[in-house]
């Protein structure tokens, strides 16, 4: 638990110095090594589940919509589609039939799972009040991964869902969902008064179902090679997706909640 302390000692304050301060190029560069470590790690569970695609391009086409994604959004859904198209060609030089569905298949699951929420992430940080929206976004994962890790240790009786994660309580889910909408609706009302109030009450429920469910959308994919962690590489937290499992459905969440919220659409 010391070292789960530690590291988050560290890498919070780094977090919420580049969202709210950081240009446009220092918020990418340092997205970057985030967003690499978590398409690696995905990328190494594919392999040990027998369908990992080939590693270059699946980077390049992650750089490539990251950097769309910074400097020229609007042609964002193109960059996505056109890396699409770009894992299904390298694809189709294995030679066998089964080899092309599954690497393509693998390789364009981590576009959508992988590089699409940190694209959106990056798009996010970039509108109007977007630095608050994304802190704010950030605030409520950690608060309700915090309340669930902590309440699920101390009073978790009941499993949630012990085939997936037999780690994860329903007491600690409760907890999670109490305290992100408490700590939601108070930010919300600090930073957003202008706004409806209705949404201080069901943004932050939207984050939290959004961030639970991606965390359990990862424990399937460890559980399905039979690994517990996606690394080492944070002591104490296991890998980079694993801190980051939570985001990728709750940004993508957010990033269209905060479209319509600002008048944008969909």
């Amino acid at each position: 638990m010391i070292k789960r302390i530690l590291t988050g000692l560290v890498l919070i304050p780094a977090v919420v110095a580049l969202v709210w301060w950081a240009p446009v190029w220092l918020f990418l560069l340092g997205m970057l090594p985030f967003g690499l470590l978590a398409l690696w790690e995905y990328l190494e569970l594919a392999e040990r589940a027998g369908t990992g695609p080939a590693r270059l391009p699946v980077y390049l086409a992650g750089l490539g919509v990251w950097l769309v994604a910074a400097y020229r959004p609007g042609d964002l859904l193109a960059a996505v589609v056109g890396a699409s198209l770009l894992f299904l060609i390298v694809a189709l030089r294995r030679p066998h039939t089964a080899e092309i569905l599954l690497a393509s298949a693998a390789a364009v699951f981590g576009l959508v799972y992988i590089v699409v929420p940190f694209a959106l992430v990056t798009d996010l940080r970039h509108m109007s009040e977007g630095p608050r929206a994304l802190l704010y976004l950030l605030i409520l994962v950690w608060v309700g991964d915090t309340a669930a890790y902590f309440v699920g240790r101390v009073v978790g009786r009941h499993k949630l869902a012990p085939a997936i994660s037999p780690g994860k309580t329903v007491e600690g889910t409760v907890a999670s969902l109490v305290a992100t909408v408490a700590a939601g609706h108070w930010l919300f009302q600090a930073w957003f008064g202008a706004f409806d109030l209705v949404h201080a009450w069901l943004l932050p429920v939207v984050v939290n179902v959004a961030s639970q469910a991606g965390d359990l959308v990862e424990s399937a994919l460890k559980r399905g090679v039979g690994v517990k962690d996606s690394s080492s590489l944070l002591p104490g937290h296991g890998g980079v997706l694993d801190r980051v499992d939570s985001l990728l459905f709750a940004a993508p969440s957010v990033w269209y909640y905060w479209k319509l919220l600002s008048g944008g659409g969909f």
